[in-house]
């Protein structure tokens, strides 16, 4: 049986040892936070810039980095990064020639739709709906039997966008032209600036920090 004298020492050295592994801990989490936000900024910088669209926001961690994007709040802001760099590398505006194409493309989609429905940030969800709809609007060009319902669809997610984001210029512009198509029956009214849905800004992705800063 340990002694009240025993007992207090041992629970004493207890505590002295969680004290110690909560300041290396927090010394971890410290350097983890500003090599994470270095590099989101770096990599930010040569995304938006337009002439590096293959960029990681991945920064070199003590903690694994699943641990240390958790703790520190940075998961949701990654995935938003890279679901806007996917966007940008299906080459939306492009037309479908090959397999790898339309894997690109449909994982993008997937994304966004995933993004659009989960994340926290009603800002960031605005700007994935509103990038979805611009894929939708894409396909319905490229299309005549379904253009319609690709357009339905499109008209879905503006709504959606311009609901969660009132400011959200993109997502307003883009719904009042797929509305245009629709009442034209789905027809492309001429393959120009008007039947064109804008893409959002390389920088919308960056430009929309979320909790973890």
């Amino acid at each position: 049986m340990i002694s009240g004298t025993r007992a207090r020492s041992i629970g004493a050295g207890v505590g002295v040892v969680a004290l110690l592994l909560a300041a290396i801990l927090g010394v971890a989490l410290a350097v983890d936070l500003l090599r994470a936000e270095n590099r989101v900024a770096a990599a930010d910088a040569a995304f938006t810039s337009g002439l590096e669209r293959t960029v990681t926001w991945d920064a070199d961690t003590l903690l694994p980095l699943g641990v240390s994007r958790t703790m520190l709040g940075l998961a949701d802001d990654v995935a938003f990064r890279k679901a806007v760099q996917r966007f940008w590398l299906s080459k939306p505006r492009d037309p479908l020639r090959e397999f790898g194409d339309v894997t690109r493309r449909s994982g993008a989609e997937r994304e966004l739709a995933r993004l659009g429905e989960t994340d926290p940030s009603a800002e960031r969800r605005a700007v994935t709906l509103t990038m979805r709809g611009a894929l939708l609007l894409e396909e319905a060009r490229n299309t005549t039997t379904q253009r319609q319902v690709f357009v339905r669809r499109a008209i879905e997610q503006f709504r959606r966008a311009v609901v969660l984001d009132p400011s959200n210029a993109d997502a307003i512009y883009n719904l009042e032209l797929a509305l245009k198509l629709l009442r034209r029956g789905g027809a492309d009214p001429g393959g120009g600036g008007e039947g064109r849905s804008p893409l959002p800004s390389p920088g919308a992705g960056a430009a929309t920090s979320g909790t973890g800063f």
